[in-house]
């Protein structure tokens, strides 16, 4: 359960609490006037007389006076009547006194709203205050004063000083059964701190815990160790249980569970591991102790275990209960999963059956025919909760040592599939269990019933519950040379549209013996492929790798995505250590070997290359360590390239080296240079070199230059006009876009439909764009095709189709452009800008003005006739007098063909389009010609004309049959 909310639970119940006993405490007050000490400070007309003994109340008073007595003129805290401001609600307060000041707790049933006052002083403090078995200490320091309103509702308050509460309770205490299950503490403390640094938190420790999983006669009857109602469970321990804003209600460890060490071995019996956790049934929140055990019988093959069963005790907070646990309500915990082994040659297997987080069932069976190893893995999940009905099944085959034999010493070692509905695959998840060198969990897993809640928590993350999604996946392994080498794979199809493909892969060889390798390198694959993106995807990770007992490690990634976003990321081993990956592009290990790692020797090395669609990078390290006892030598090398070839070669190359030696840890002398040097023209080397002889140190810094930069000559004939000129002129630029709201009331045939999404005949709305990819408009360009070029902005400053459209009523239309063609980018902009960016690349234009020719009138009357038809056709002014009298009209095609003659035509007024750009460095480009017509004649038209840009006038038959 989410800590946040548990808190939330509590502290509603705590408030209804605090809120029932102040209101019966209030009741009780005599009239109380103000008291006369509070005068001239921050508690006049707040503070009132003092009461000289608390009045008795519900149950949580009386643990309040159990704790600090009955405040008579001895006790250092006295009870007060309150007002949070003068004439406000009636209240009451704790009020402790010190000679320097004052702390008051005030407290007003309303809300509850609490008031923590305290007069300005550096300290006060309150000696261990002892009533029966509860003691009580506090400290407080506010040189500034501590004026603070908090509860229910209220926004967090900054503490104005330091204050600590503690009280400490001695003497066990115990819930549940006398002779098991149940709970005991020895004693408990519960402290509540404030600093101005750290918000308030409350933390309650329970000192001695032991707990009785199971009763005392079952208990000596399986055999545990030790009699007694407590020896069947944990020996003591103590946790502690924090409360604060921030992290909600947990354990101090973070977590809302902790483990126990529990004990717990008798015949045929054992123990494999214990927890303690905080939950809630959605009415009270609860305390639960539970075990995880395995049984087995004495001569019998067949085994059971238990995970996570107990017990658990409601926390009780009403005003009729006296808070905490209620004995009368201990309750079972059902077991998390229920296992079973068999082992009776020539079968044995077993089975698991658990319940997931998702309040759903999870079950795994493995059984071993000797000629077939069977084995299935299901999730399944009721509806609830918004969600639908959802089930993963996952089914493997295995066929015994060698397999099916396939020829050329390849065999079929096992066939599977995987087949889910309302399920998806989620690729970060997946993408993790590979990096990791964990694919066997969810391909062909081995020793499934030990493993049962590593893989069903895997298959869990990687397949989620998604409604409409849908799971298909065929699964093969094959082997070669008797498991020397064996490959696993499988294929999983997400459905319906769109759909997505993941090939999941596991190469894994051991050499020379698959039981005892020397070497066993074993590669990891993921595969995507998304058209809906587009992208494919491809991850290798060699986690899991080693030759002769050094490790080998290493991720490979292939990235190429299209759509809004589109990027191309290639990489073995990572990245340039400045360089921002893509979204979605996860970090990947270097390409590593360890020789002799480990007693003080070791040799590493490691290395990267990358290619993405700004920059070409590469690099890598190598660490030398020789230690003996603490005294040794270390030494290192590396460095970090990036290299680009547009518009002229250059290369940056950081290099870091160093040797140092080192005895019982201190280091004795040492040598390092960290420089960058770029070039070739100008070169620029920078960086620093050191020296450290035992406790002298020399330090130089350099920042060299040299050499001039080449001139860049300007390629003749590639100023950005003719580029753009030929890019407006291709038909492919120009489009007509049917509008969503058409204007005319024109109904179309099927055939006529699809002529318009074919393009050969336009729509009369249409409106119409022209756009192009050769320069981006709106903004200063500084290079074209990667060649430098001077600044220049070219625009669309008009068009005329019909009337003359100027910038402001024309919608720009983006387009992709990659930055590094265009503008000058800095090294640190080649690594961090995305592959592709959008500008304007062209302008949508309305239709206004466009003439549609002559109207023509259209007959849609209609006609009277009768079905069948009658002898003779006799027609009455009384419609009523004909039973079988019926209308019909002229059919759609009559009545096209009335309306259609063969000189209606559709005129396109030639439009012209200016493009200049904004430094006049280029002259206008004018007389650009939109012609409403199908792409066949626009082509012809451009074929009979030697310059595709001249004004052009066409006349073309609107067709619409």
């Amino acid at each position: 359960m989410d800590p946040h909310e548990l808190l939330r639970q509590v502290t509603e119940r705590l408030s209804a609490l605090a809120e029932d006993a102040l209101a019966g405490l209030v009741s009780q007050l005599p009239e109380l006037g103000e008291d006369p000490s509070a005068a001239g400070t921050v508690l006049t007309g707040r503070l009132l007389a003092v009461h000289d003994r608390m009045p008795a109340g519900n149950s949580l008073v009386e643990l309040l006076r159990e704790i600090i007595g009955d405040l008579d003129a001895g006790s250092p805290v006295r009870l007060h009547g309150w007002r949070r401001a003068p004439g406000a609600q009636l209240g009451i307060a704790l009020v402790l006194t010190d000679p320097a000041g004052r702390a008051v707790l005030g407290m007003t049933p309303a809300g509850p709203v609490f008031d923590l006052v305290v007069t300005p002083l550096p300290n006060m403090s309150m000696p261990a205050r002892v009533t029966g078995p509860w003691s009580v200490q506090a400290a407080i320091s506010a040189p500034d004063g501590w004026d603070v309103m908090f509860g229910p509702g209220l926004p967090p308050a900054p503490p104005g000083g330091t204050a600590t509460v503690r009280l400490e309770r001695t003497g066990r205490m115990a819930a549940g059964m006398t002779d098991g299950p149940g709970f005991s503490v020895e004693g408990l403390a519960l402290t509540l701190a404030a600093t101005p640094g750290t918000p308030p938190n409350v933390e309650l420790e329970l000192r001695g815990l032991t707990a009785a999983i199971l009763p005392r006669a079952l208990a000596e009857l399986v055999g545990v160790a030790g009699a007694g109602p407590m020896a069947s469970g944990s020996g003591p321990v103590s946790v502690t249980i924090r409360a604060d804003r921030a992290g909600g209600l947990r354990f101090s460890t973070g977590a809302q569970r902790i483990a126990l060490p529990l004990q717990l071995n008798g015949a045929g019996i054992q123990s494999r591991g214990a927890a303690l956790e905080l939950t809630s049934d959605g009415v009270d929140p609860r305390l639960a102790l539970s075990v995880s055990i395995a049984a087995g019988l004495p001569g019998l093959p067949l085994h059971i275990s238990l995970d996570g069963a107990g017990l658990d005790l409601p926390v009780v907070l009403s005003p009729a209960t006296r808070p905490g646990l209620d004995p009368t309500r201990l309750r079972e915990v059902f077991p998390e999963g229920i296992g079973t082994e068999l082992n009776l040659p020539p079968v044995s297997g077993g089975g698991v059956v658990r319940r997931t987080a998702d309040q759903g069932y999870a079950g795994l069976i493995s059984i071993d025919l000797a000629v077939l190893r069977l084995q299935a893995i299901a999730l399944f999940r009721p509806p609830g909760g918004g969600a639908p009905t959802s089930f993963l099944v996952l089914l493997s085959a295995a066929f015994p040592t060698p397999g099916i034999q396939l020829g050329l010493g390849f065999a079929l070692d096992a066939v599977g599939g995987l087949v889910g509905i309302n399920r998806s695959v989620e690729v970060t998840e997946l993408q993790r269990l590979v990096s990791d060198g964990n694919a066997d969990r969810v391909l062909f897993p081995g020793n499934a019933v030990e493993r049962a809640p590593e893989i069903i928590g895997s298959l869990m993350l990687v397949f989620p519950v998604t409604t409409g999604r849908m799971l298909v996946g065929p699964m093969v392994r094959i082997n070669w040379g008797g498991r020397m080498v064996s490959l696993s794979g499988a294929l999983v199809l997400e459905l319906p549209a769109p759909v997505r493909a993941v090939l999941l892969g596991r190469l894994l060889v051991s050499l020379p013996d698959p039981v005892l390798p020397l070497v066993r390198l074993q590669a990891s694959v993921l595969g995507r492929i998304d058209p809906g993106v587009p992208v494919v995807e491809l991850l290798v990770s060699l986690a899991g790798s080693w030759i002769v007992g050094l490790a080998v490690r290493g991720e490979i990634y292939l990235l190429v995505r299209g759509g809004s976003q589109p990027q191309f990321v290639l990489s073995t081993g990572g990245f340039h250590p400045r360089y921002t990956r893509p979204a979605g592009v996860p970090a990947l290990h270097r390409l590593q070997v360890d020789l002799a790692p480990g007693g003080g020797f070791g040799l590493r090395m490691e290395a990267y290359f990358a290619v993405t669609s700004n920059a070409v990078m590469f690099g890598g390290q190598v660490q030398l360590e020789a230690m003996i006892a603490g005294c040794g030598v270390q030494g290192w090398l590396g460095l970090d390239a990036l290299f680009v070839f547009d518009p002229v070669f250059a290369f940056s190359v950081h290099v870091r080296a160093g040797v140092a030696v080192r005895a019982f840890g201190a280091r004795l002398a040492s040598v390092g240079l960290d420089f960058t040097l770029e070039g070739p023209a100008p070169w620029h080397a920078f960086g620093t070199g050191s020296v450290s002889v035992l406790f002298w140190d020399a330090e130089l810094d350099f920042d060299i230059r040299w050499g001039s930069p080449p001139a860049l000559k300007q390629p003749s004939g590639r100023d950005p006009l003719g580029p753009l000129r030929d890019a407006i002129g291709r038909s492919k630029a120009w489009a007509a876009e049917r509008p969503a709201a058409e204007r005319s009331a024109l109904t179309f045939t099927p055939d006529a439909t699809g002529e318009l999404a074919r393009g050969t005949i336009v729509h009369p709305d249409a409106t119409l764009r022209v756009v192009q990819d050769v320069v981006p408009l709106g903004v200063p360009i500084s290079r074209f095709e990667r060649r430098p070029v001077p600044v220049q902005t070219w625009t669309i400053q008009s068009v005329i189709l019909g009337t003359r459209q100027t910038p402001d009523m024309l919608a720009p239309l983006p387009e992709r452009f990659v930055p590094g063609e265009f503008f000058d980018l800095t090294e640190d902009q080649q690594l961090t800008e995305p592959a592709f960016v959008s500008y304007a690349g062209g302008v949508r234009v309305g239709t206004d003005g466009v003439l549609l020719g002559t109207g023509q009138r259209v007959d849609d009357g209609y006609e009277t006739g009768y079905e069948p038809p009658l002898p003779a056709r006799e027609f009455s002014p009384w419609a009523g007098l004909f039973s079988r009298e019926a209308v019909y009209a002229v059919t759609a095609a009559e009545r096209l063909e009335r309306w259609r003659t063969a000189e209606v035509i559709v005129r396109v007024r030639p439009p012209t389009l200016s493009v200049a750009a904004a430094n006049d460095m280029s002259p206008m480009l004018e007389d650009v010609s939109l012609v409403c017509a199908t792409t066949a004649a626009w082509q012809a038209v451009r074929e009979q004309l030697s310059d595709p840009l001249a004004a052009v006038q066409l006349v073309e038959r609107w067709e619409l049959g």
